[in-house]
Order: structure tokens, then sequence, then C-alpha cells
């Protein structure tokens, strides 16, 4: 662009000097139509960093498996897929770290799963506490547990609810932690709860599974 410039300013002063008297009209005359009118904009994304996961590799170091409890996680098929058949009943987790700092109070986590029995998107997570799970099972029920520790009860936020929302098969499960303090739930774009947020006390992000569950997560998209 410089070099342009230069070049236009060496051999055509009058057309540079008519391009300016132009541009200087045309702004005055699209300045003079500027009206002081206020209205209802939009606000701002709150959101400034972003974690996606497709599952179309194990970068994210989601697989495992355990024996001894008959816990089992992959990766194939651009999908995350969970079985647990434990001898006692219980839940498992699989969860990692996706750069939400613990005190984030306004974020959005979004995922797409299914199973054969029950299976919930987890957030707050960490090495001594279980985080909250967003359940949803294949009878057409929802639930919102606070997890607790290894020394601490689940305690039901919301107990199982059933829900129109719950389709057959996949579900789009999404968590809205809004700036007014509130966790807001939805169901394939249907709003199913709404609660007040709650302590995070973990930094991890990932699903839980009841036992005698297979279940299958198609993506985890989560922005704060």
């Amino acid at each position: 662009m410089a070099h342009g410039l230069w070049f236009a300013l060496l051999f055509s002063m009058k057309r540079i000097t008519t391009i300016l008297a132009f541009v200087a009209v045309t702004s005055f005359f699209l300045s003079s139509c500027v009206r002081n009118d206020y209205y209802n904009t939009q606000p701002s994304n709150p959101y400034r960093y972003y974690f996606s996961e497709d599952f179309n590799n194990d970068a994210n170091r989601w697989s495992f498996s355990d024996n001894a409890n008959r816990a089992y996680v992959s990766i194939s098929g651009g999908q995350l897929h969970y079985d647990y058949h434990p001898k006692n009943p219980g839940t498992n987790t699989v969860a990692v770290t996706t750069g939400m700092p613990i005190g984030a109070t306004v974020f959005d986590i979004q995922t797409r799963l299914q199973s054969d029995n029950a299976m919930a998107l987890v957030f707050g997570v960490s090495s001594t506490e279980y985080g909250y799970s967003f359940f949803v099972d294949d009878r057409g029920y929802f639930a919102v547990y606070d997890e607790g520790t290894a020394t601490l009860a689940a305690t039901a936020l919301i107990d199982w609810t059933t829900s129109s929302a719950i389709r057959t098969g996949w579900n789009d499960l999404e968590l809205e932690a809004t700036p007014e303090g509130y966790w807001i739930g939805y169901i394939n774009n249907t709003q199913v709860f709404r609660i007040s947020a709650k302590r995070l006390y973990g930094n991890q992000t990932g699903f839980m599974v009841l036992d005698n569950t297979s279940g299958d997560v198609d993506f985890l998209d989560q922005k704060w």
C-alpha cells in the first residue's frame, strides 16, 4: 500500500488531490447522516476462551481400562465410548482439564450423548471433588446432582424428573452459567431447569455413568 501511494504522489498529484477532496466531501456527507438515536443492542459475547473435543483422536487422554471395576472408555469413529458394568452399584467418571479456572462463574457447556441406562455431563471435577452432574436416562428422565466427595455423599439438586424434551437415542445437553448467578439446563434446546449457581471446586469436565451403562458421546464444547 505504501509503495502505491508514493508512486501516485510522484506521478499523479492532481489525481491525489481530487481523491482527497472526494473523500473529505464524502466523509462530511456520511457524518451528516448520523442520527443520535439509541437502540437496544445485543449483549457482547461474554466468553473469551473455548475448549472443543470432537473425539477424532485421544489427544486429551480420555481412554482408560479399569478391569477391577469393569469400567472402560475408548475413542473411535469420532466418538467416546463408555462401558461400566461393575459387580456393585455405583457411578464412574472420566474427566479432563479444559482450561476453565475453578473461579469461573460465567460459562457454557454443550455435549451430545446417548446410553442404554443413565449418563451425565459432569463439571467442576477434581482429584478429590466429584463435581456436579446433569444426567439423562433412557426412560425420559433427567437429574442434577452435587456428586460430593469420597467422604461426602451425593445430594440431589434436582431429583429425577420426567421431560418430554428427552428423545430416544441421542440427546443434546447444555449447561449455561449466567452472569445473573443461575445454572440453566437445556435438553435438545428446551430449557428443563434453572437453579442458583453453586461454587466449583474443580476445573475438569467430562462424563459420568451409572452402573450397568454403555454410552457414547459425540462432542464436548465448553466456553468461558
